[in-house]
């Protein structure tokens, strides 16, 4: 894969992160020699976030890992981006911070193999509303530590404005089984690229192909949008899936927290 899309791939991934937040009166994003730090004021790592936009210094990662310390905030710091230095590995280990999950970056182009198809009668609907919203908040909360669900919901409800507006760049998606939430997925076009994101399956649900068709819907509204590159970051856990949907290799990545 040449330099030129994986930096599409990184501006999007980045835009991800920030596009809510960006939209947030309650949130704050920061830059300290680029590196940017994404404050949502609340404890929560999966909402605080840190990552390299250009090449940094070693006195700017320590000026970011100082920010969050002394606000009493845990954060992820998301490394390998192409422009990431390649002493931060180690700088971020000396720093006393740990890592237990890689990340897959993954591609599917649609102008190189056609699109899958599903054929399913289960219920997807595009969150549209404030009760979809709310949808969102329920199936993460069933799956996630439950000192984690004061920050998912109060990150949603205040996203929620952004995430219900006709021109939102990010798309979620939930599927009912008889009424209930029980999965989801999201998609965010920017830069050229829509990456899916946010794939979750009950447990009591897995088994049934739902994080294929949560996978393949997402996918489908970028494509509709016009978007033919599609990608995604992967755990180890479930490359396997998106390998056999299409999706290939591209590098891996880490998120780092502090023990």
């Amino acid at each position: 894969m040449d330099r030129k899309f994986l930096q599409l791939f990184d501006r999007n991934i980045r835009g991800k992160f920030s596009y809510l937040p960006s939209h947030s009166k309650q949130m704050s994003l920061q830059c300290i020699e680029n590196i940017v730090l994404i404050d949502s004021g609340l404890h929560s790592n999966m909402f605080n976030i840190i990552y390299c936009n250009d090449a940094a210094t070693h006195i700017s990662v320590k000026s970011a890992l100082d920010y969050f310390n002394s606000r009493k905030l845990p954060f992820a710091f998301w490394i390998g981006f192409e422009g990431d230095p390649s002493w931060l590995e180690e700088e971020l280990l000396a720093c006393g911070l740990i890592t237990d999950e890689t990340e897959w970056a993954m591609l599917y182009d649609a102008d190189q193999q056609p699109s899958p198809v599903v054929q399913s009668d289960f219920d997807v609907r595009q969150v549209q509303d404030l009760a979809g919203v709310q949808d969102i908040i329920e199936v993460m909360n069933h799956i996630l530590p439950i000192d984690e669900h004061l920050a998912i919901q109060s990150f949603y409800q205040q996203s929620a404005p952004t995430l219900i507006s006709k021109d939102c760049s990010l798309t979620f998606f939930v599927g009912y089984e008889n009424g209930k939430p029980t999965s989801l997925s999201s998609s965010f076009c920017d830069q050229g690229v829509a990456s899916v994101f946010d794939v979750i399956v009950l447990p009591e649900m897995r088994g049934k192909g739902l994080g294929k068709i949560m996978t393949l819907r997402a996918m489908q509204s970028a494509q509709e949008k016009g978007f033919n590159k599609c990608v995604l970051t992967a755990t180890n856990d479930a490359k396997h899936l998106y390998h056999k949907l299409g999706f290939k290799d591209l590098k891996t990545m880490k998120v780092y927290h502090k023990p």
